[in-house]
């Protein structure tokens, strides 16, 4: 059995007035790091228990002694804390994990968990220390213009420099950030914290502390060392006429900002910390709640407790908005805890249209041998490998004047070729050096073969754009600029003009900004943005905006300005600059609709306005749209969201898989409007994918870009025709104007090919227009669906899961040696080397799982397996620090120590591991539910001799 990927799809409701009709009548229309706090735990009562009573109760009921960590009670959301189990060496884990959980109190318990943020890599790791213009690039990056025109990209984008030019700002919103703290000294960010500053409320959950040390709670969400908070606020909410050089202001700086530090320096939280700030900014009375960080190893589960408050604090109405997540390269199914949450808006990241780079600075002259006149100008270049110590003047020459060469000094300069020693030689970059056969190298030895010891490349595209690294033995000086940059000192040198470009002392160089137009991947989805759908089918992303490539504010300490990526900012832990903008245009929203915030309805307004983008593989752009699991709905557009007349009553569709499959949807379209309107609803096709391959190991998440099929679902409306047009009159309706059109739409599963499902597709009406008129609407509404069981689809097999040496299966019956003092009762953490030298059950899942166990079974003594696994086999008991819960398809590794999860010392012997895994929609007590693999027997011995007795 396969089970597809996605079958998704997008209706489209097409608006026009009467009015509009009449006149057109005659023409046809990624993984953050998480580690378990041993015998640390959050709890969840019941509304009406109390924590004391709770923790009375364990202590002389159960002999358990507490002490809590972290309060986080709130009767209308969460009623419960963190806590510390004293004596937990002394406890089972697992059975005091079920000791808890039964307790009558109790509603549901999870294990703390550190969530330890990587900054990975930075889109550019230089800051701005010197905010001087651009000069000749392309592109450069001005001051706003005389009448404040909004004219920064991302807003261009998403149709909010519309809605700045009609004074919208979000006014009168506070928005809460869940992140790094802020630097609210920043001019562009008020440079004040509290009442009557722009950021004028928060809470420090975690403190100025070294890492390792626990967290010290204060009043003041300071942050000058991490950072990312601060880019986000600039992003939300960065203030206009502040001297900020580069002209932007935030989507929303109208809104006040809410700011909540749960990771500190070294970007270090916990899972607790993050449900108390959730929980906090709710019951501070935050309007919008806006994070752009998640965890990955989660991902996919809405079960999670900070999904599970994210998503309780929607359904109160307060709007949740979070990063979808960085995930984009393993696939689907992929959106991280919590934006895997139910009602909580997913935001998927676009890449932008222009491509911001802060560079060094350097300049250079120009003389025409005809005027003699001379010209100085500046120009923005990466400093190479090498990199000269003093500065130099040179003028400059050039390899040849075609820049669409592939090839320059690939091969032996001509006989004719000038002395180079003392100049600067200009190339074109190679595109690609493997099939070229040419590399820096090669063309640094043909240019010092003629004496060249300075070279500068022009990059072959705005996006190719970067350092240079030439290791020929006599080059002295690299740099590379810009595709424009070289092509106009290209286009100088054919009229004969003197150019002399001077390299500025590496510790004198300035830094500047320039913004070169992305005709590559500018405006699709970027290839890092998290795929959806959650594990139990809930269509993830709703929305998509721009996260790639975004300039923003960053501490005055670390530089100020700061251009970064994201449903994030970095590659590897998702931390974003997508949902930001998505909370201000919420804001917006709510200013210009004149109402209380609405997460429901805004929401589904914001997705039925957006913009649906064509599919984009990484390299190609296709003549289809882009699936719902990557982007959702599309493209965020501000002015139709605030200017919708149609509204729909549902965000989406969801069809489940075919187990579940729900074949049979209504939705209602409101006119809202003054007018009468007619509606057109209908679907296209977009593209369909495979969410699973076939390898050796059995079949397994693909990873992106998936397979694609050539298959499509069929949708059917009521009446059975493909178009209905609706007439609806307006009707004055106390505070609901209009009228409601409930059309239903059957939908049938398309026949298997080739025994493979086809997976996610989205179909609608017709391109959406980017501006509509004020007498037309286009509407959209996802719908997605998986074709094949989420049951049936296998979590383990013998290939997938097995005793591993390093990454390949151990031999049957190897021998281990183990140290004399198992880590009791310590969680075990590996060092490198561990996967060879320790026996160790290597985990590769094909699917996320609720629950998995790894349990010990004995081979010598066989009466002492007395613990059953969840399918009945006989064992010793679960591993110490297992089960583990809501893990996404991730690779695990269960290390044998020695010890179990009650801190049973095993003695020597002969062993096997057993894992079982939960299957999608499982039910725990069915067996046929589980997927069980057991390693091949293994034996162990101690360096002593024997095991010490505990």
């Amino acid at each position: 059995m396969r089970i597809s990927g996605v079958l998704y799809a997008l209706f489209a409701v097409a608006r026009v007035t009467a009015k509009a009709a009449a006149a057109d009548e005659a023409f046809a229309s990624d993984a953050s790091k998480a580690d378990w706090v041993q015998g640390s735990y959050i709890v969840e009562l019941e509304a009406s228990e109390s924590l004391a009573e709770f923790y009375h109760a364990l202590a002389s009921e159960e002999g358990i002694k507490t002490e809590e960590r972290m309060s986080m009670g709130s009767s209308k959301i969460f009623n419960g804390a963190s806590f510390k189990v004293l004596d937990a060496a002394g406890h089972d884990s697992l059975k005091l994990l079920d000791l808890i959980r039964a307790k009558p109190a109790v509603k549901a318990v999870w294990p703390v968990r550190t969530v330890t943020l990587d900054t990975g890599k930075m889109e550019n790791p230089k800051t701005a220390t010197s905010p001087t213009p651009a000069g000749s690039q392309q592109k450069r990056q001005e001051s706003h213009s005389k009448d404040d025109e909004d004219t920064f990209m991302p807003h261009l984008m998403t149709q909010i420099d519309r809605l700045h030019a009609l004074n919208i700002t979000g006014k009168g919103f506070r928005i809460a950030m869940m992140d790094s703290g802020v630097d609210y000294t920043h001019p562009s960010l008020g440079g004040c914290f509290g009442p009557g500053c722009l950021v004028e409320h928060g809470w420090d959950f975690v403190g100025d502390v070294p890492r390792g040390s626990d967290p010290q709670p204060d009043a003041d969400p300071f942050d000058n060392c991490f950072g990312h908070g601060t880019h986000v606020a600039g992003t939300i909410a960065a203030q206009p006429d502040t001297g900020n050089p580069y002209g932007f202001v935030g989507a929303a700086p109208g809104a006040k900002l809410w700011s909540y530090r749960c990771w500190n320096c070294a970007g270090v939280g916990s899972n607790e910390i993050l449900v108390a700030s959730f929980l906090r900014a709710f019951e501070d009375g935050a309007d919008i709640i806006q994070c752009s960080n998640g965890i990955y190893d989660v991902a996919g589960w809405a079960d999670e407790p900070w999904a599970r408050v994210a998503s309780r604090i929607a359904e109160t109405g307060v709007p949740v908005i979070v990063s979808g997540g960085n995930s984009g390269g393993l696939g689907m199914f992929n959106p991280s805890t919590p934006a895997s949450g139910l009602g909580v808006v997913s935001v998927a990241a676009v890449q932008n249209q222009n491509d911001p780079i802060f560079v060094s600075s350097g300049a250079y002259t120009t003389n025409d041998d005809n005027s003699n006149k001379s010209a100085e100008d500046v120009y923005g270049f990466f400093a190479g490998t090498p990199y000269p110590a003093q500065a130099l003047t040179l003028p400059l020459w050039a390899i040849g004047n075609d820049t669409e060469s592939v090839t320059d000094a690939c091969s032996p300069l001509p006989d004719d070729t000038p002395d180079l020693s003392d100049k600067l030689v200009l190339l074109r970059a190679v595109p690609d050096a493997r099939a070229s056969n040419c590399y820096p190298l090669d063309q640094g030895q043909n240019i010092r073969a003629k004496g060249g010891k300075y070279m500068a490349y022009y990059a072959y595209s705005n996006t190719s754009w970067d350092e240079q690294f030439v290791y020929t033995e006599g080059i002295e000086a690299v740099i590379s600029v810009s595709p424009h940059q070289g092509a106009a000192w290209i286009e100088m040198l054919g009229r004969g003009v003197q150019v002399n470009v001077t390299i500025p002392d590496k510790n004198a160089t300035k830094q500047i900004l320039v913004e070169l137009e992305d005709h590559e991947t500018g405006g699709f989805a970027a290839g890092f943005t998290s795929w959806g759908p959650n594990w139990e089918l809930e269509p993830k992303p709703q929305v998509a905006s721009p996260g790639g490539r975004i300039l923003s504010t960053y501490p005055v300490a670390m530089g100020s300005y700061r251009v970064m990526s994201g449903t994030s900012m970095v590659l590897t832990e998702f931390l974003d600059t997508a949902s930001p903008l998505v909370a201000g245009v919420i804001a917006l929203m709510g200013e210009a609709r004149g109402g209380k915030l609405d997460s429901r309805l805004l929401g589904r307004i914001l997705s039925s306005t957006s913009k649906p983008l064509p599919w984009f593989d990484g390299k190609t752009k296709h003549d289809i749209l882009a699936p719902v699991q990557q982007v959702g709905s599309g493209l965020v557009q501000a002015y139709d969201a605030v200017f919708a007349q149609t509204l729909l009553d549902v965000p989406s569709l969801r069809l489940n898989d075919t187990d579940h499959f729900v074949a049979n949807h209504s939705f209602t379209v409101e006119n809202a409007g003054a007018e009468a309107a007619t509606y057109e609803i209908g679907h296209l096709r977009a593209l369909s994918m495979y969410a699973m391959i076939s390898t050796l190991s059995g079949d397994v998440l693909a990873g992106y870009p998936n397979p694609t099929v050539d298959a499509w679902a069929e949708l059917t409306f009521d009446p059975e025709k493909r178009h209905t047009n609706v007439f609806l009159p307006n009707v004055q309706r106390h505070h609901h104007p209009g009228r409601r059109l409930r059309p239903n739409r059957r939908d049938r599963h398309p026949a298997p090919r080739r025994q493979r499902h086809p997976a996610p597709r989205l179909q609608r009406l017709r391109q959406h227009q980017q501006h509509p008129g004020a007498d037309e609407e286009r509407l959209v509404l996802p719908y997605l669906g998986v074709v094949g069981s989420m049951r049936a689809a296998p979590i383990l097999s013998p290939n997938s899961a097995y005793l591993a040496n390093y990454g390949s299966p151990a031999a049957a019956n190897t021998s281990y040696t183990l140290p004399p003092s198992p880590p009791n009762p310590a969680p075990f953490e590996p060092e490198t080397g561990d996967e060879g030298k320790l026996p160790n059950m290597l985990l590769n899942p094909m699917m996320g799982t609720r629950l998995l166990y790894v349990h010990v079974v004995a081979l010598d003594d066989t009466d002492k397996n007395t613990v059953k696994t969840p399918t009945g086999i006989s064992s010793l008991g679960p591993l110490a620090g297992w089960p583990m819960r809501y893990l996404a398809a991730a690779n695990q590794r269960a290390y044998f120590v020695g010890l179990l999860a009650d801190g049973t010392v095993l003695p020597a012997g002969s062993y096997k591991m057993v894992a079982s895994a939960l299957r999608i929609f499982g039910d725990e007590a069915a067996v046929g539910d589980w997927d069980v693999v057991e390693t091949v027997p293994f034996s162990v011995r101690y360096s002593n001799g024997t095991a010490p007795a505990r």
